[in-house]
C-alpha cells in the first residue's frame, strides 16, 4: 500500500470502521482532500496535473452518483443491480490499482 500520512490514515480507518459511510463521513472525506489539494496548489500553482486530476474526481464521482439514481430510477432486478455493483466496483479497484502503480513513481 501507499504510504499516506498519520492523519489520513486516521481519518480513513475512523470513517470505515462500523463498515458503513454516511453522508457526513463522505462529506469530511471530500472536504479533507481539497484541504490536501489546496495544499498542492499553493506548492505548485493552479493549473497542474494534480489540479486537473482533482477536477476529473469531482466529475467522476457526480458521474457515479447520477448513475447510481438512473440504475435505482430503473427499477433493476436482483441481477441487474447485482451487475451494476460489480461494475462499478471494478471501476474504483481499476483506479486504487492504478494509483498504486503511478505513486511508485514518487
Amino acid at each position: 500500500m501507499t504510504p499516506i500520512s498519520k492523519t489520513l490514515e486516521e481519518l480513513i480507518r475512523e470513517i470505515y470502521q462500523d463498515g458503513s459511510v454516511s453522508v457526513v463521513e463522505y462529506n469530511t472525506l471530500r472536504d479533507d482532500a481539497d484541504r490536501r489539494m489546496d495544499a498542492v496548489i499553493r506548492e505548485f500553482g493552479q493549473h497542474n496535473n494534480l489540479t486537473a486530476f482533482q477536477k476529473a474526481m469531482d466529475v467522476a464521482m457526480q458521474l457515479l452518483q447520477t448513475a447510481v439514481i438512473d440504475a435505482k430510477k430503473a427499477r433493476l432486478t436482483d441481477t441487474g443491480e447485482a451487475i451494476v455493483k460489480d461494475a462499478v466496483t471494478a471501476q474504483v479497484e481499476y483506479l486504487r490499482a492504478g494509483s498504486q502503480l503511478a505513486l511508485r513513481l514518487l
